[in-house]
């Protein structure tokens, strides 16, 4: 299993960073995790928007779905692209469906155990909206927007790698969301052999060490922060 970072920016997107939006590849099949704004762009450096084969939204925040419409253009424009699934929460299709009616080509709905070569397990976490994390395999868990919860844990635990959003300092007030701290100590609880951190705020770009070393301080495993183009062999 390969992981390709394509954009990891957190509310919006940063100078050197998409939002949210990542490329999981196997045996030749091209599954997304989350398409948030900006990310169609960079996307396409690493994938032909006709070859992919699926996408997963973890919710219905822009930062995580909004570039879903231009995908949908970009697609139509190409021609014979198929229908792409797309699973996550209803209401992706919901925030989207009046931006997306002049285009076809998605089928929504949710998660099924299995997404091509992925077994796929799926916790609604805590946050303003439903949001689904997600895990693929024992390989992968994707924590999406999510404050500190028990179906958290249950979701990453044995994982080998956590990807888990950092959006501030523990000293803050980051409600409905990881800190980099609280992603270490879920790394540290799921027995994970690796954190990536993402979801990094523009504003904390310059901060990124810091957000490393929190949590550092609590994971027991090594840190990563998620960059633009970064890949990373499962």
């Amino acid at each position: 299993m390969r992981l390709t970072v394509i954009g990891c920016s957190g509310s919006a997107p940063g100078p050197d960073a998409a939002c949210s939006c990542y490329l999981v590849e196997q045996d030749g099949w091209r599954l997304l995790l989350d398409l948030g704004t900006g990310a169609v762009g960079p996307l396409q450096r690493h994938a032909p928007v006709t070859a992919l084969d699926a996408v997963f939204v973890t919710h219905a925040h822009g930062d995580h779905c909004d570039d879903l419409v231009a995908l949908a253009y970009l697609r139509s424009v190409a021609g014979d692209a198929g229908v792409l699934p797309v699973y996550g929460p209803s209401a992706v299709e919901s925030r989207l469906a009046d931006r997306l009616s002049a285009h076809r080509g998605f089928a929504f709905g949710p998660a099924p155990e299995r997404i091509g070569p992925y077994r796929v397990r799926t916790a609604v976490a805590r946050h303003q909206v439903e949001n689904w994390a997600v895990r693929l395999d024992d390989q992968l868990c994707y924590t999406g927007d999510s404050a500190p919860c028990d179906a958290l844990d249950d979701l990453a635990h044995g994982c080998a790698v956590v990807l888990a959003e950092a959006s501030g300092f523990d000293d803050e007030t980051v409600p409905n969301h990881l800190t980099a701290g609280d992603a270490g100590r879920l790394a540290r609880r799921a027995e994970a052999q690796l954190l990536v951190l993402t979801h990094i705020r523009p504003w904390h770009r310059d901060r990124a060490a810091d957000l490393l070393a929190e949590a550092a301080r609590h994971s027991s495993c090594p840190v990563v922060l998620a960059t633009a183009g970064l890949t990373l062999t499962l």
